[in-house]
This record gives C-alpha cells, sequence and structure tokens, in this order.
C-alpha cells in the first residue's frame, strides 16, 4: 500500500490550534485573584463627572461605525487606538459578547496603548455598566449603556482599553494582521488593529481586532467664549513652559487655567493682566490640552498642544 504524508506549515498548526479552541482565553495561564485585581487598579485615575472640555459650538449629527465582527478568537478585552481626523464627541461602544450579562468597563489614556499592556498606570476609568446580551452567535453586537460624553480632538490619539469585569466574560474578537493597521474609519476617526486578553490590564495577544461599534455625535460641545478678547498661546507646540500674552485684557484681574480634554483643571492662577503670563507645564503628559482665561464670569479658551 502506497503511504502517503500529509505536510503542515506552522501556520497551518496554528489556524488548526485556533479552530479547534485554542483561543486566547484557553491558552493564558494567568489568572488574578481578587487581591491582585484591587492593587492592579489602584493605580487608574477616575474621570470627573462630566467628561468633556466644552469649546464652543453644538453637536452635529450622530452615527456609529462598525469595526470588525469576524470573531475567531476572544477573551475579556481589547486595547486599541482611535487616531482623531476631525473633532467628535465620544459616546460609548458596542461589543460582540455571548448571551448572559457582563459587567463591561471602558479606560482610556492619551497616545497609543503600546508600552500600557500589562500596566494600569496612567489610564483613567471613564465609566461602567452591564451588558445585557441574548446573542448566541458572534457578530450581534450589544451597546454599553453608558455615555461618555467625551470630547476627542482632531490631530490626537487615544487608547481605550474595553473589557468585561467578570472572570467569566466571553467576549469577541478577531485574529489581525499588524498593530496599528486602521481597522476601519470614517472622516473622523480611524479605530486601529490592537491587542486582546485578560482583565485587568494583562492585553498581551496581538493583533487583535476590537469586534463591536464606536457611537458618536460630530463636533464638540460646551463652554462658549464668551465674546472676550482672543489671546495668544506660544510656543505651541510646547513642552516645559508656555507665555500666555494677556495684553488685550487691559490690567484687568483675570484667572489662567490650565485643562485637560476631560475638563479637569490642572492648574489655576489669578493675576492682573499686564502682558505675558508664564505657566509651567513640566511633567505633563503628551498630547491637547487648553488654556482658559477667564475674566467677570466669561471665559475665552485657546488650544495647547504639549509634546
Amino acid at each position: 500500500m502506497k503511504k502517503i504524508y500529509t505536510f503542515l506549515t506552522v501556520s497551518t498548526l496554528l489556524f488548526s490550534a485556533a479552530a479547534f479552541g485554542q483561543s486566547d482565553r484557553a491558552k493564558s495561564t494567568t489568572r488574578f485573584t481578587e487581591a491582585q485585581k484591587q492593587e492592579i487598579l489602584a493605580q487608574v485615575k477616575s474621570a470627573p463627572t462630566s467628561n468633556t472640555i466644552k469649546v464652543g459650538g453644538g453637536l452635529g449629527s450622530c452615527d456609529s461605525l462598525k469595526v470588525d465582527s469576524v470573531a475567531g478568537n476572544g477573551f475579556h478585552g481589547n486595547m486599541f487606538d482611535i487616531i482623531v481626523a476631525t473633532n467628535f464627541t465620544l459616546e460609548t461602544f458596542s461589543v460582540s459578547v455571548d448571551a448572559g450579562t457582563w459587567n463591561f468597563a471602558i479606560f482610556y489614556k492619551l497616545g497609543t496603548f503600546l508600552g500600557s499592556e500589562t500596566s494600569s498606570a496612567g489610564w483613567i476609568f471613564l465609566d461602567s455598566a452591564n451588558v445585557v446580551s441574548t446573542s448566541t452567535t458572534a457578530g450581534v453586537f450589544t451597546k454599553v449603556p453608558v455615555n461618555l460624553n467625551m470630547s476627542m480632538l482632531a490631530g490626537t490619539t487615544y487608547a481605550f482599553y474595553v473589557t468585561g469585569t467578570n472572570s467569566g466574560t466571553p467576549l469577541n474578537y478577531t485574529n489581525g494582521t499588524t498593530v496599528g493597521t486602521v481597522a476601519a474609519s470614517n472622516s473622523y476617526f480611524s479605530v486601529t488593529e490592537g491587542n486582546g486578553g485578560e482583565y485587568p490590564f494583562n492585553v498581551i495577544n496581538s493583533p487583535r481586532i476590537f469586534n463591536g461599534e464606536v457611537f458618536f455625535c460630530g463636533g464638540i460641545s460646551g463652554i462658549e467664549d464668551n465674546n472676550l478678547s482672543t489671546f495668544e498661546v506660544y510656543p505651541n507646540p510646547a513642552s516645559q513652559s508656555v507665555s500666555v500674552d494677556l495684553t488685550a485684557f487691559n490690567g484687568e484681574k483675570v484667572v489662567v487655567s490650565v485643562m485637560n480634554t476631560l475638563g479637569q483643571r490642572l492648574q489655576s492662577t489669578a493675576v492682573v493682566a499686564n502682558g505675558i503670563q508664564t505657566l509651567n507645564i513640566e511633567g505633563y503628559a503628551s498630547g491637547m490640552y487648553f488654556i482658559q482665561v477667564e475674566m467677570n464670569g466669561k471665559t475665552s479658551t485657546s488650544k495647547l498642544s504639549i509634546k
């Protein structure tokens, strides 16, 4: 009898393993205790009650962007980047998760998630809620019932961590090609391929594509600039310090503040507006910020990029 030999490539073996249930969940050997989870999460900052720094204008039309629905793999959650082309307001995400009631948490940080896959330091907790899914198949999305109302500013990269917090959360995601490759995009933003993995902050399987939608509204809502004089901020981008030209305020008493994109007031200084006010921004993370000048209950705001 003639013998038939079958040769399998490495890629074929890997595909076969995945097909027979060797998902990221099945391959994981890490299991955090509750005490370990709390120790990891202790480094996470919390966002303020109002998540936006409101700068001019109202919201435009609202829509959603589907990222992927192929599934084929899964664990607790995904990390991925959103690169903003045009200002918009982030509302929430939907997820692909098996039937049941699962708690989902949403974290973010300025800049890419790369380098922060296994550390909670620098991440900010936005919100969490129970997701009630009746789906028994992949590709059906369930919205996380929160309203983030988060301003997303053009030219900025934001990292997101969307994850189930229950130990058995059966979240679906898809094996990708290269971390950073655009998985979905529109005229407002792009969502890139990221990582998948275990809660909390053990997202080491790469590359993985988020299965779900991003819900958003065009534009950002907020504090109107109440007809105060405009002012110059320089250098911009800045790194160690920034100068604010207050000449236009004619010696009036003003409050000069530095604010981040979540509306947190990082520093405030009450001064008499006589020329140039220098602000120390050493130690601030790279990203988009705002300089706000307040006088007699009215405000004027200017963007500041910190490199």
